[in-house]
């Protein structure tokens, strides 16, 4: 018999059911959904750091590689000084998934999100983002085999109108919906929704970090191939502060947003993930209340108060057994050390 390969600590911690449901620990369930909540967060400050970055100077196109390239140097950074000697390189067939279908993925999105929220501002490219967590839903069930329930269902439609009602229920945020934009800000959905399932899928087998890193990296020379191809001139930050900011962008928007997401997801079905991130535009909304004097209309207020209902109620739906969707390197069941020989 072919010994199986052995498991590495961090999936073993992963691995500690509860005795009597079979599924994580309540504890864990609560630690990951708070780090998809934090990445929801973080995520909140992406509209605004774009908005920024335009008016200093760098245009759409060049944000679009250079927020990815900026994380990907931390990406590089937290792999040497955490992962190295962890494990051995992936495989070469899915190193080179991980490569070219994850960096299509990133690319795709990071371009769609600039020209989305150019086209049509930041409330309206949220808006459409946050079809993702209803495409997640749907495309879980026979990726991962996540039950589709219809509390779940309705949970999702209940965060997705939530999100609507809010970010189109502010009074003075700029919305101009055009064609052009509203399939930018589509693509950018279903951008997102790639790249949530992207991390559920390769995350469960490399950990976290390996397949960010690489997906990353491929999505920033998808990215610079392009525009070696149309032959478009990159803008970079005019000044010092001007590259502060797009560090501070890289850091908290690309690696550690993507990095508590990708965790969290070892420990929580797709689905009710991507309905947890839905607590940005809420972020985003109470930021603006406070410190932009943006007011909320009825329509707004009972968005966010939908919002709250959908995450809230994503987080109490029971948890499956981690087993049920583990990676297919470590089936469960007990397994022989890899030199038992036998």
């Amino acid at each position: 018999m072919t010994p199986r390969p052995d498991r590495p600590a961090s999936d073993e911690l992963h691995r500690t059911n509860n005795p009597i449901s079979g599924g994580p620990l309540p504890r864990q369930v609560l630690g990951a959904y708070l780090q998809v909540v934090l990445a929801g967060l973080l995520w909140a400050t992406a509209g605004p750091f774009s908005i920024l970055m335009h008016r200093m100077g760098v245009p759409p196109e060049s944000v679009a590689l250079l927020r990815p390239a900026a994380g990907a140097a931390f990406l590089i950074l937290f792999f040497v000084l955490f992962r190295r000697g962890e494990r051995r390189m992936p495989e070469p067939l899915p190193l080179l998934a991980m490569v070219l279908g994850g960096g299509l993925i990133v690319a795709v999105f990071h371009m769609a999100f600039q020209f989305s929220t150019i086209a049509v501002g930041v409330p309206a490219t949220v808006a459409l983002l946050y079809l993702a967590p209803a495409i997640v839903l749907v495309l879980s069930v026979p990726l991962f085999r996540e039950p589709l329930t219809l509390v779940r269902a309705l949970l999702a439609a209940t965060s997705v109108a939530g999100v609507w009602l809010t970010v189109f229920g502010a009074r003075g945020a700029e919305v101009a919906l055009t064609p052009r934009g509203l399939a930018w800000g589509a693509l950018s959905g279903c951008g997102y929704a790639a790249y949530i399932l992207f991390g559920k899928g390769f995350g469960r087998v490399h950990g976290p970090l390996t397949p960010l890193l690489w997906s990353t990296l491929g999505g920033v020379g998808i990215l610079g191939v392009t525009w070696l191809v149309r032959n478009d001139p990159l803008v970079l930050p005019p000044d010092a502060a001007a590259w502060g900011v797009l560090l501070v962008f890289g850091l908290l928007t690309v690696t550690t947003s993507s990095l508590l997401l990708f965790h969290a997801m070892r420990t929580l079905e797709a689905g009710r993930a991507a309905i947890g991130t839905t607590v940005e535009p809420l972020a985003a909304t109470l930021l603006a209340i406070v410190f932009l004097d943006q007011v909320l209309t009825a329509a707004g207020w009972c968005g966010l108060v939908l919002l709250m209902l959908g995450v809230a109620g994503a987080y109490a739906l029971p948890s499956r057994s981690l087993s049920d969707h583990a990676g297919p390197e470590y089936p469960p069941g007990p397994h022989p050390p890899p030199d038992s020989g036998r």
